[in-house]
């Protein structure tokens, strides 16, 4: 009796615990700074803007670009404009429900349900940075698919010709579909390297990331979907997320106990095939290329840290009709409290009322000298100003992104690209140095302020 508590009750009750615990994360403000500016960019597509020749948001975003992820911008727009900003956050939660979910079912192909619920926490843990508002939540789920997909290749070395369906469906949906076809050739070169199969075979399984690549194509960016990622790429090294991972840091420590329980499991007992060893070491060179790319790793990751505890239990059958009716039941209530949660926390204050009232009333067009950092929601609450600065770094230039910087760090000569900018207002942080400097240095007038905002005039001459 205890022992099935342990393998069958124990797993699904930490399963909900961790749905639970996404459902709780939502009690942080309404959006994360990305998703405001996801919003903004779902409603230009929707009033006009054309995918292949998309418009500029004011004069001080001059790039040429191409939107990466319009699909889900539109459609988180759309939801907005349906169901308010609570729809919006609800669909988002439930999105980090169905992934983490997702990483259990993964798991359970060829766990237990115990190894199965261990490696979806350890999982989940390394990649909670990425449980946020934000497109790339659907990257997320079809990194997770497309492993799965090509470790039943490497046990069964059959065909899956749907992954080509999933590369044409996740390349506007998300600018990271790329790694799907790089996971393909990983596998497939470690089924070459096993010898196991026919080279006719091989050239078989090798024509799905070919056609993979192919069929993003035939999207309405064309050949243009290929140099929109690689823009995008440019500009890695003005946004903390892309900056090197820290290791000391909980979610990274998560990440390197996976890589010890697979490693260690597997070379001890000498199970890692070719494949998965390849993939291990693809989920290494993600997680030391950037802190963004830790959460593709660890889902990368999870299956095979699911495989590796599988050796110190006895085996189970697949996942059962009473387990996956009890993760449903436990799905759709976290779910529900997820809605209550979200209409409680859509009206909360992001910026005060003060504030918002008196952008409402300044002209369309009026610049605005702000920080990065709360751009973002400006840009989404207060459509018609013309933001100096916001975390959308595809529709700046290099030269536009360094401007921003050297503002923000009072870099040698920000007085003069303050001075360029020919702001009418400023909207700082007072306590910060841009904020304290502007007063103190440059003569800009308070307007009104209080410990987070400050709105400025420039100074009379």
């Amino acid at each position: 009796m205890i022992t099935t508590l342990i393998r069958r009750v124990l797993p699904v009750a930490v399963v909900a615990i961790l749905l639970g615990a996404v459902v709780r994360a939502q009690s942080r403000p309404p959006l994360g700074a990305d998703g405001y500016f996801h919003l903004r960019m779902g409603h230009e597509l929707l009033g006009g803007w054309s995918i292949r020749d998309p418009g500029h948001l004011g004069p001080y975003d001059t790039a040429d670009w191409l939107p990466t992820q319009w699909l889900s911008q539109i459609g988180m727009a759309a939801i907005e404009d349906r169901a308010g900003l609570a729809g919006v956050m609800w669909v988002a939660g439930v999105l980090v429900l169905v992934l983490a979910l997702a990483v259990f079912v993964v798991c359970r192909q060829t766990a237990a349900p115990l190894p199965a619920a261990l490696a979806t926490i350890l999982a989940c843990s390394a990649a909670s940075p990425g449980f946020s508002a934000r497109p790339q939540v659907f990257s997320y789920l079809f990194v997770l698919v497309v492993t799965a997909a090509w470790l039943a290749t490497l046990r069964d070395g059959r065909a899956r010709w749907w992954l080509v369906a999933v590369a044409w469906v996740w390349a506007p949906l998300h600018g990271l579909w790329p790694i799907g076809i790089v996971i393909a050739v990983t596998a497939i070169a470690g089924l070459a390297l096993e010898r196991t199969l026919p080279a006719r075979q091989l050239a078989r399984l090798a024509l799905i990331p070919v056609l993979s690549a192919l069929v993003v194509l035939a999207t309405p960016l064309g050949f243009g979907v290929y140099g929109a990622v690689l823009a995008v790429g440019s500009r890695a090294q003005y946004f903390a997320e892309w900056g090197p991972t820290d290791f000391t840091e909980p979610y990274a420590i998560a990440l390197l106990a996976m890589f010890a329980v697979v490693l260690l499991v597997g070379l001890k007992r000498r199970s890692l095939a070719w494949g998965q060893l390849l993939l291990v070491g693809l989920a290494g060179a993600l997680a030391v290329s950037s802190a963004r790319m830790t959460v593709l790793a660890a889902l990368v990751l999870a299956p095979l840290v699911a495989e590796a505890l599988q050796e110190f239990v006895p085996a189970a059958p697949g996942l059962q009709r009473r387990e996956a009716l009890s993760l449903a039941v436990v799905a759709v209530l976290c779910g529900g409290v997820l809605a209550a949660v979200v209409h409680a926390r859509a009206d909360d204050e992001v910026a005060p009322a003060w504030l918002d009232a008196h952008l409402d009333a300044v002209p369309a067009g009026t610049r605005v000298l702000n920080d990065w950092d709360t751009g973002a929601y400006f840009l989404w609450r207060h459509p018609q100003l013309a933001l100096a600065m916001h975390g959308y770094g595809d529709v700046f230039t290099d030269d536009e992104l360094q401007r921003n910087l050297d503002i923000t760090r009072l870099k040698p000569g920000w007085d003069d690209e303050v001075a360029d900018l020919d702001a009418e207002l400023a909207l700082v942080d007072p306590d910060t140095p841009l904020g304290y400097a502007l007063v103190e240095d440059l003569g800009w007038q308070v307007i009104e302020a209080d410990d987070d905002f400050a709105l400025l005039s420039p100074p009379e001459s």
